[in-house]
């Protein structure tokens, strides 16, 4: 008698290859153990689909229903879900893409698939309490280039050298059309992604407000973070660029 380990193991195989695999456990019943297996991996295959549409539906609309099926069965075989929540099936997608369209015309997909997914972990990232900002008020000045900063857990940047922001508004309606032809050429894109009460808020940073911002997300000092804004632009206000990002609610504590 097999364990549940075991057979449940002999399912997975199953479904991800040979029949063969579970046949012994398999009672027919009117119904071929092959048809029974079918009718299982396609609940898995379109279940996996269904979740990955509802992660990337611009990357979907970009790359038309055929390409965009292809692409996440090609994904599926490589990166098959490892929870039991659908939600996480797309995490590896944009790296998936970035390595499949690597100088093609069409490796701005994989860019567009990392603001998507950002927009999903903002989504179910915890809430935090702001910024005490009278508690900041009484660093001395001496130390506020040794301030290391935690920023919202529901906060992501992502930057592009493509219009990402463009590129996802021309995207949200099914019936919308583009005024004007999208240039892909036309800049770069930083965008802030951050949760608000009923949304997740999009918006476009300066290069410095980037710079700064993702320094101080990954652990730097702010006097290093503020070298790194200088280094973006070396006319950049700093204290302006603090200011806004303290105001646009992405920093909620911080520590010498």
């Amino acid at each position: 008698m097999p364990s549940l380990r075991e057979t449940q193991r002999a399912f997975l195989g199953a479904l991800h290859g040979s029949i063969s695999a579970i046949d012994w456990l398999v009672i027919e019943n009117g119904l071929a153990a092959e048809r029974r297996i079918a009718i299982y991996r396609n609940n898995v295959r379109e279940g996996f689909l269904s979740a990955m549409r509802a992660t990337y539906p611009v990357v979907a609309q970009l790359g038309g229903d055929d390409w965009f099926h292809q692409r996440v069965n090609a994904y599926r075989e490589c990166f098959p879900s490892r929870s039991g929540n659908l939600h996480y099936v797309g995490k590896d997608f944009p790296d998936f893409l970035a390595e499949q369209l690597q100088g093609s015309s069409y490796e701005y997909f994989a860019d567009v698939a990392q603001l998507e997914w950002a927009y999903q972990e903002v989504l179910v990232a915890v809430e935090h309490d702001s910024l005490d900002v009278a508690a900041l008020r009484s660093v001395a000045p001496e130390d506020y280039a040794s301030l290391i900063f935690t920023t919202h857990p529901a906060a992501r940047v992502v930057a592009s050298d493509y219009p990402l922001l463009t590129i996802w508004k021309a995207h949200q309606l099914p019936t919308a059309t583009a005024t004007e032809p999208l240039r892909l050429d036309s800049g770069p894109s930083r965008v802030l992604l951050i949760r608000r009460d009923d949304h997740v808020e999009m918006r476009e940073l300066s290069a410095a407000d980037c710079a700064l911002l993702q320094a101080l997300m990954s652990g730097a000092t702010l006097g290093d973070a503020a070298d790194a804004a200088l280094e973006v632009d070396a006319a950049a206000d700093f204290s302006a660029s603090l200011s806004r990002i303290v105001s646009l609610g992405t920093l909620v504590a911080f520590h010498l």
